[in-house]
């Protein structure tokens, strides 16, 4: 048996802002053809607003609150990958793959506790392409292998790298960001980040063909959560949690299919794993959706979860979600929406101060298929009681199975239990 090489592609903020998914403003022409000879899935979420946290997830097919991952993975914060917790990269390398990481992985500062059998971690696009240019050649043909491409744009400053802002085609802005000068500005820069990447992703391309290694290669393309502007990154909102997911692979034969399933980040790596022919482990949290490409007996997620926990600081809110309603429950109420820091330092967020600066409710309900951007909170709505205590039900039997900590202990940073250590 001939075993697929692997290669996924994880890049930063992007949420579904391509033209694959409908943004005609912004230059996707690679990622568009990767969608059309392959698979676009539509309804594909994170299971974190954060960076690290859904990185995690991604990597271990397990919930952010399992993986040791609540906040983002910086020495000075504390949290990273619990190394009991088995990595993508583990799991591949005991099975016979060389294992390949370029660019950043963001869920832990001891990079190599992963497995990887080679790191890159230059950062910059240019950087990322001149490396795998140097690693993937013929002596890998008598192995399979796995690469994990992590691209840090389009994350601010989106002039990373030396990147132009990009708005030969216009820009466009979802409505619940104000329309103006600051918000022009901002989403022309990242349309810029993205375009350089999508032209990184296509000498990518060029070289596993130039390699034949390109028919035998999965390509799975996805981001860590939505895009880094206000009321979407750092929020569970589907504009937090929104995630592209492309997958492609020319043994499959399915070309411009397009699924409606629900789909959680925790589902990709049990999928991989399954393609790749590895035994999963029990521990696994993910459902595989291997069945689905196969056209066989599918079961879909009745609902997904999503969690934040910490960013920069410590902020509780679990959410569920399915096909018509979704309700957020934020656990320390009483309390604006926070915005991450990066974000604060842009003029878009400065002219949505006013919309922003809202206490938040404890409950959050929403009518998904009338309510797009989630804007009408129907949470105290007696016509949709029922509907409100079904979701509650829902969250806290997902809390309990999942032993979320918020359940059981209140969560402290690493950080600040370390510094409680010093004082005694």
């Amino acid at each position: 048996m001939i075993r697929p090489n692997i290669i996924k592609i994880i890049c930063h903020d992007i949420g579904k802002h391509l033209g694959c998914y409908g943004v005609k403003s912004v230059s996707t022409s690679t990622i568009d053809s990767l969608a059309k000879e392959g698979i676009l899935f539509n309804n594909a979420f994170a299971t974190s607003p954060g960076c690290s946290p859904s990185r995690a997830a991604i990597a271990t097919g397990r919930y952010p609150h399992n993986t040791g991952v609540l906040g983002l993975a910086h020495a000075h914060f504390g949290w990273q990958l619990d190394k009991t917790i088995p990595h993508i990269a583990k799991y591949l390398s005991k099975n016979g793959y060389k294992t390949m990481l370029f660019g950043l992985q963001h869920v832990t500062y001891q990079e190599k506790s992963l497995g990887f059998n080679s790191i890159f971690p230059e950062r910059p696009a240019d950087d990322v392409v001149k490396n795998i240019r140097k690693k993937i050649n013929e002596k890998l043909s008598n192995k399979p292998f796995y690469a994990e491409i992590n691209f840090f744009e389009p994350h601010r400053p989106f002039d990373f790298g030396g990147v132009k802002p990009f708005k030969s085609k216009g820009v466009f802005i979802p409505k619940y960001i104000p329309t103006n000068q600051h918000s022009k500005i901002e989403f022309a820069a990242m349309q810029g980040a993205i375009k350089k990447m999508d032209e990184s992703i296509l000498q990518i391309l060029k070289i596993l063909k130039k390699k034949n290694f390109y028919e035998n290669t999965i390509i799975i393309f996805t981001t860590d959560h939505g895009i880094p502007f206000p009321r979407a990154k750092g929020t569970l909102y589907d504009s937090g949690i929104e995630t592209s997911l492309i997958l492609h692979y020319p043994k499959l034969k399915l070309k411009n299919k397009k699924f409606n399933e629900l789909i959680s980040n925790i589902d990709i790596l049990p999928t991989l794993l399954d393609l790749a022919k590895v035994k999963k482990s029990k521990k696994i949290q993910g459902k595989s959706f291997y069945k689905l490409l196969y056209n066989k007996k599918y079961i879909e997620n009745k609902y997904i979860f999503a969690e934040k926990t910490y960013h920069e600081g410590f902020d509780p809110i679990r959410c569920v979600r399915n096909k018509d309603y979704k309700l957020i429950i934020n656990f320390d109420s009483d309390r604006t929406i926070r915005v991450p820091s990066d974000i604060m330092n842009g003029g878009t967020y400065q002219s949505m101060i006013g919309k922003l600066i809202n206490v938040r409710e404890r409950y959050e309900l929403y009518n998904i298929k009338k309510d797009k951007y989630e804007r009408k909170n129907l949470a105290n709505n007696k016509k949709y009681k029922k509907v409100r205590q079904k979701l509650i039900k829902e969250i806290f039997s997902w809390m309990r199975s999942t032993r979320d900590p918020l359940l059981f202990k209140q969560i402290k940073s690493p950080f600040f239990l370390d510094t409680i250590k010093e004082l005694k």
